[in-house]
């Protein structure tokens, strides 16, 4: 019987693809007067992308990733002279004070807190993190979030899960459901501790539940409740 849900931030219940577009836009428009193109915004994604999977799978550290992606990122933009570290924390500065949340998350999260308690699971830094989640419409709904940084490990390492349990008090993974849109992060984790999972998204996952938006969250409960 499912009695929590543990619930992925970005692309789950916020839009982190439009989140990064403008704060990565705002960055190179406040530190060199420069528009990126959306081709450039492209570039950078999927260098960011590489670089988190790469954290996934313990290939660099946190600081190795900062540096990393923008100095990559600045490489195929030919800006020779930049400070990563400088253009990394204007970056994360920017992204902590730019929240685009999906419409029907705030009514779902109100939904689906009427019958479990829900926790955030994400990875992340703590004070980007932390800021976007107060500034949330949702914010009221979610009973903690729990967040790499704090936790010491990433999803989908099973040791995320230790953090969890301190919180609720209850070690039965079959009593959480995990829900994301990242096969390789949420959907894993679950796996990894022995919980059911529910993906979101349109990708191939080796997932016990699919849905294509968390609108379609409280319809796939009741339905699951109704077999249970």
């Amino acid at each position: 019987m499912l009695r929590y849900l543990l619930l992925d931030f970005d692309n789950t219940l916020v839009d982190f693809t439009e989140t990064e577009r403008r704060a990565l836009r705002a960055t190179f428009r406040e530190l060199f007067a420069r528009e990126l193109t959306d081709e450039e915004v492209t570039v950078y994604n999927r260098i960011n992308d590489s670089y988190w999977k790469k954290l996934e799978r313990k290939e660099v550290d946190k600081e190795q990733l900062k540096r990393g992606r923008f100095g990559d990122f600045l490489a195929t933009l030919a800006i020779e002279t930049a400070d990563v570290s400088l253009v990394n924390k204007a970056y994360m500065d920017n992204l902590s004070k730019t929240i685009v949340e999906y419409p029907e998350s705030a009514e779902t999260c109100k939904r689906l807190s009427e019958r479990y308690p829900l926790y955030i699971i994400t990875n992340g830094t703590t004070y980007i993190q932390r800021a976007r989640l107060a500034g949330c419409t949702f914010a009221p709904y979610i009973r903690q979030m729990f967040i790499s940084d704090d936790v010491g490990v990433n999803k989908p390492a099973p040791e995320f899960f230790e953090a969890v349990v301190r919180e609720t008090g209850d070690a039965d993974p079959k009593h959480y459901l995990v829900v994301g849109d990242s096969p390789s992060s949420d959907i894993r984790f679950g796996r990894n501790i022995g919980s059911p999972t529910c993906y979101v998204g349109t990708a191939e996952a080796d997932s016990d539940y699919r849905i294509g938006s968390i609108e379609e969250l409280p319809a796939l409960l009741a339905e699951i409740e109704c077999y249970d």
